[in-house]
């Protein structure tokens, strides 16, 4: 049970920062805090290099990849991001290189790269398979760099040794890992059209999350609405946004990610209801969305 609620654990933070990216790239001013973030992530960049420690040089560039993505610095952020994958790579940190690879999806999605989006959710899949039969050491360091960047924490069991961890690496793939990358694949296959795939992906990513608890079915039951509403099947899209809707509190003690994740559902909600002429009801969701998304940029701009 300990492990699986690991699992759960990093799930969580892994689908937060992918559906964090896109809701944060946007070509904006550089905050304060977020200028300083990135002045700590540059100096511990240098130490770790004139260390030579590789994979806190690879962890620290994934960081830097997300810093910049949040700023709107795309350019830097897909840099970054390229070469923590290489640096992983290098390492044999097969679970480090896929995070690089979904992390560089999410971004693409951002800026409305989508083909590159399923070049990258491709190579994460095809990594996924090298790492089950990969006798590489399973490091959560680099889950818990990408849930700081996403504003969560990834608190793991103590006592938690090398032979647990080679334990939980298969479960991790099989249970959180490959249903994330299936249902994030299938949601920028939608996007360019290849519907029939992309429904054929999510129901992957149903199969491998039978052990989640729900915590995937927001995000999955969003893009299945997503899908319907490319068919013109606008009762059945109604029907899984609010199912995304409803599994959204399971999220809700995750803060401003869950309030992301809640927001996008409404304002997927309100299209929908303009999309069909339900003004009336369009204008409610949207409301929603907007009073949401105020009360999140509030909240980040006043002093802690």
């Amino acid at each position: 049970m300990t492990g699986r609620l690991t699992t759960i654990a990093v799930a969580v933070a892994l689908h937060l920062a992918a559906v964090s990216l896109e809701g944060q790239t946007t070509q904006q001013p550089v905050t304060k805090p977020a200028s300083q973030n990135r002045q700590q992530l540059t100096k511990a960049l240098q130490d770790y290099r004139d260390k030579q420690d590789l994979h806190g040089e690879a962890i620290t560039l994934l960081q830097l990849g997300i810093a910049d993505a949040g700023a709107g610095n795309v350019d830097a952020a897909q840099s970054n991001l390229a070469e923590a994958a290489k640096k992983m790579r290098v390492q044999n940190d097969l679970i480090g290189v896929w995070l690089a690879l979904v992390t560089m999806s999410q971004l693409d999605v951002a800026v409305g790269h989508s083909s590159e989006a399923v070049s990258h959710l491709e190579k994460a899949l095809e990594v996924l398979n090298e790492a089950k039969t990969s006798s590489a050491p399973f490091n959560l360091e680099t889950f818990s760099a990408l849930g700081a960047g996403a504003g969560v924490s990834i608190q793991l069991p103590p006592g938690l040794n090398d032979a647990a961890l080679a334990a939980l690496k298969p479960m991790m793939i099989q249970f959180s890992l490959e249903p994330l990358t299936h249902d994030l694949y299938g949601s920028v296959l939608t996007q360019v059209g290849q519907l029939e795939k992309a429904e054929a992906e999510l129901n992957a990513a149903v199969a491998g999350a039978i052990y989640a608890q729900g915590m995937y079915d927001f995000s999955i039951e969003m893009h299945f609405g997503d899908i319907r509403v490319r068919q013109q099947r606008y009762d059945e899209a109604r029907t899984h946004y609010m199912k995304a809707l409803k599994a959204s509190s399971k999220t809700e003690q995750l803060g401003t990610g869950g309030q992301l994740i809640k927001a996008g559902i409404y304002d997927r909600l309100a299209r929908l209801e303009a999309a069909t002429g339900h003004s009336a009801e369009a204008k409610r969701w949207s409301t929603k969305a907007r009073d949401l998304s105020k009360g999140r940029s509030e909240a980040a701009s006043s002093p802690e």
